[in-house]
């Protein structure tokens, strides 16, 4: 069964094909999941024992005893993604009981205030990284062999004796990451404003670049379609880490459907890589142009003959889904977290930017049916743009109501199917729109910001990285997040902090533009 998604959707899961995804096992032979990652230890730069009143930070001392009550903060300056150990001793009284310590990893320091307890997710709320340890005997090295995303770790003793307390000392935490010893070389030609965003994007890079490329350290920890082709491009800009890009294509050239459905994400920490049975169909979109991406970066001309299979696939599945070239509205896309715009527009162009790089691809591959795919991206633009663009609101319009959104004419600007003259006029649309309000991801942000840079307006696109890259910053961001939406920092569409990314891969694009365009 496979299934798709949908926000305003009470059930969020429904199912739209009975089919299940089949495992290509020559391709997936290409994969190797135990290649070794690199390694450092970070040890806390201050601490706080933090009541219900006050945190109140100092440095690190060599030990401290926690009094009941109370919890003890570890800041480990920088948000990090690896496993954490202490060492653990009674001071006091004998030790009359066990010691249960409950131990919550937070990426921020506003999750440290936030009751799990009372947290209301679609959710599953196991992603909620706290742990409860039932500790016999004193003393000792903990260690969490559980993986954890975070800056701040804070440990509490829940119905302590009142005879002795635990005292904390010698903590650790081993980052880990196929990246985390490397470092790129700083932009300290551009504003120091725009270099602090990208070492920041840089970091949230290297956080989520582990075995593949993880859409989030915290959640969801596995590669996404989408992510995966965004964070691709940042690495080929900075860490230039062809290994990991290539496992990644290749994972999801290995999975499909009899339809040619290839599954929006991929879970890899089951040991052997298992599809999701999630599928979105801008995701599946996005395939040949990842690929493109990494050809055009690489020149591998191998991976592109063993892997091109799968993008005529997609080209052939896409042909099935359009009627007279058009995509129609569908339930079974993201595009962007936003649930109140029309996003049948977006979908259309989303293909057709993909026949445009699949159309590069085939001309690599000296495809004989060249022509062919030629004629069709010639045909399926028209068709785009007779029925998504009035000439007279000089606009793109979407869905049966005739909607006028942001996302539109971000997507028509990417796909650059428009005279010169008319393109500005879309941009002037554009710009009046309030963006902050009406696009709310990262991803879409970032997508805008190149679609303004694509079309040679420096200032308005790097008015779009100082507003939403610029004010994380300003909220105290060490990476940037899933999220952002500057009239309520909180905002969560998982229902609270506790469950939202705060070091998500698709949030360091402008670490990409900021190399590619100026």
């Amino acid at each position: 069964m496979t299934v798709s998604f949908n926000l305003n959707s009470e059930e969020k899961f429904q199912e739209i094909s009975d089919q299940s995804f089949a495992v290509n096992h020559e391709l997936l032979s290409r994969v190797d999941l135990t290649q070794p990652l690199q390694h450092r230890e970070c040890v806390p730069i201050r601490q706080a024992i933090k009541t219900a009143a006050t945190c109140d930070f100092q440095p690190v001392s060599q030990s401290v005893t926690l009094p009941n009550e109370t919890q003890l903060v570890y800041d480990l300056g920088e948000l990090v993604v690896g496993h954490f150990a202490v060492d653990l001793q009674a001071t006091g009284a004998p030790m009359d009981a066990p010691l249960l310590l409950h131990v919550r990893f937070a990426e921020t320091l506003a999750e440290l205030d936030e009751d799990a307890a009372t947290v209301d997710s679609w959710l599953p709320l196991s992603w909620i990284q706290d742990e409860q340890r039932h500790v016999d005997v004193l003393p000792q090295r903990l260690t969490f062999e559980r993986r954890y995303s975070c800056r701040y770790i804070a440990l509490a003793a829940v119905g302590q004796s009142r005879k002795w307390q635990p005292q904390f000392s010698q903590p650790v935490f081993n980052a880990e990451g196929a990246a985390i010893n490397q470092t790129v070389a700083p932009l300290t030609q551009l504003p120091e404003w725009l270099q602090t965003i990208d070492k920041k994007c840089i970091q949230t890079l290297k956080n989520t670049m582990q075995v593949v490329f993880e859409d989030g350290t915290k959640r969801d920890r596995r590669l996404w379609l989408s992510d995966f082709r965004t964070q691709a491009l940042v690495n080929y800009a900075t860490f230039q880490n062809t290994i990991v890009a290539k496992r990644c294509l290749y994972l999801f050239g290995s999975f499909m459907d009899d339809a040619g459905r290839i599954p929006a994400d991929i879970l890899t920490l089951t040991g052997q890589p298992v599809a999701d049975d999630l599928f979105w169909f801008d995701y599946e979109l996005l395939f040949p142009i990842a690929l493109a991406d990494y050809v055009d970066t690489t020149d591998d001309l191998v991976t592109l003959r063993e892997l091109y299979p799968v993008a005529q696939r997609v080209m052939a599945f896409l042909k099935t889904e359009l009627t007279a070239n058009l995509v129609g509205p569908r339930q079974d896309v993201f595009i962007d977290w936003s649930s109140q715009v029309d996003k049948e527009a977006a979908v259309q162009l989303q293909a057709v930017m993909t026949v445009q790089r699949f159309v590069a691809l085939a001309r690599r591959m000296t495809d004989p049916q060249l022509a062919d795919y030629e004629d069709w991206l010639t045909d399926l633009t028209q068709t785009t743009l007779d029925h998504y663009f009035d000439a007279q609101l000089n606009a793109v319009i979407s869905g049966p109501k005739r909607e006028i959104s942001p996302l539109s004419q971000i997507y028509v600007l990417l796909a650059d199917i428009l005279p010169p003259a008319t393109t500005e006029a879309i941009i002037d649309r554009l710009l009046k729109f309030d963006l902050e309000r009406t696009v709310t991801t990262p991803n879409t942000q970032g997508l805008l910001a190149e679609a303004l840079f694509k079309h040679h307006h420096q200032d308005d696109a790097l008015a779009v990285i100082r507003l939403f890259w610029q004010g994380m910053v300003d909220r105290g961001a060490d990476t940037f997040w899933e999220v952002y939406d500057a009239h309520d920092p909180n905002y969560s569409p998982y229902g609270s902090i506790l469950l939202n990314g705060y070091c998500f891969g698709w949030s360091a694009y402008p670490a990409y533009l900021l190399r590619r365009y100026l």
